[in-house]
């Protein structure tokens, strides 16, 4: 890389940017070097180079997609400064971006759902439990749960259901209550008798999102989790994949938690992190 095209670019940018840039251009000037035995001017980078620097970067390097992609942004800034001056006519064929490997989302396992429900039996009230039931046994978003309103929930002793009318998109659907959230929920409804909002805030509206992120991490402290581990998407989450290790169909689980793409609930489907060095140890 000439120096000269190299410090013209540098000194258009914020000093800590150009810091970043620095580093990762310097990278690339080195594996062309390597690999063309000339410094990269730009007219000389292809898009054949730009495939084989992000390949061995991943797989010879192993470097973490993010800092490949970040590699790569930074080259397409210098390039781009490059053809607005002149020095090249065009820019060559960049490579789609590396992806992370995706994972399934964040559970909890039955030791951890055990530990936080004694929490929330030992320290709790009514109403935070029939909240947490909603998320941990019936899959609801925490949006979905503190916008219910008391005519949404029927519940007996041996079925119920509750009516999400503010689902994502604001798409309505009816998720049937299992024997934990339908007790949690009438036990609440019985002593409290709310009206209105099921569950009733401050000042006539229903209680926030916020409140019960705090909720649910005062329990998690309570149970001895990381509480940075515990949040009502995870608890939603537990649900997901309890549902679909248990052999449910992953059509039926796809309408509990109102998805509109079956890809979306395949996720759960992945194996965790925990789960994959679990098997490894176990070798």
């Amino acid at each position: 890389m000439s120096r000269e095209t190299f410090a013209e670019f540098l000194a258009t940018l914020a000093p800590a940017t150009a810091r970043a840039y620095a580093e990762d251009l310097r990278d690339f000037a080195r594996w062309f070097e390597e690999s063309n035995g000339r410094a990269p001017e730009p007219a000389l980078v292809t898009g054949v180079d730009l495939r084989e620097y992000q390949q061995h970067m991943l797989a010879v390097r192993g470097l973490k997609p993010a800092t490949v992609n970040r590699r790569l942004s930074a080259l397409k800034a210098w390039l781009r400064w490059c053809q607005e001056q002149g020095k090249i006519s065009s820019l060559p064929r960049f490579p789609r971006r590396a992806s992370e490997p995706e994972r399934a989302p964040r559970a909890l396992d039955r030791l951890a759902v055990a530990r936080f429900e004694r929490a929330v039996e030992r320290e709790g009230n009514l109403r935070d439990a029939a909240v947490i039931a909603l998320m941990l046994h019936a899959g609801l978003r925490v949006g979905e749960v503190v916008s219910l309103r008391v005519e949404d929930v029927q519940v007996s002793e041996r079925k119920g259901k509750v009516a999400v009318r503010s689902g994502k998109g604001m798409k309505r659907r009816e998720v049937p209550l299992g024997p934990d959230a339908r007790r949690a929920v009438r036990e609440y409804l019985e002593a409290k008798k709310p009206e209105g909002w099921l569950f009733p805030g401050r000042n006539g509206g229903h209680v926030t999102a916020r409140a019960v992120q705090e909720m649910v991490t005062k329990y998690a402290r309570l149970a001895g989790l990381d509480p940075n581990g515990v949040t009502p998407h995870v608890l939603r989450h537990t649900f997901a994949t309890r549902l679909l290790r248990g052999g449910a169909d992953i059509v039926v689980v796809a309408g509990l938690l109102g998805h509109a793409r079956l890809d979306t609930t395949a996720r759960y489907t992945k194996p965790a992190w925990e789960d994959m060095v679990r098997v490894v140890e176990k070798e």
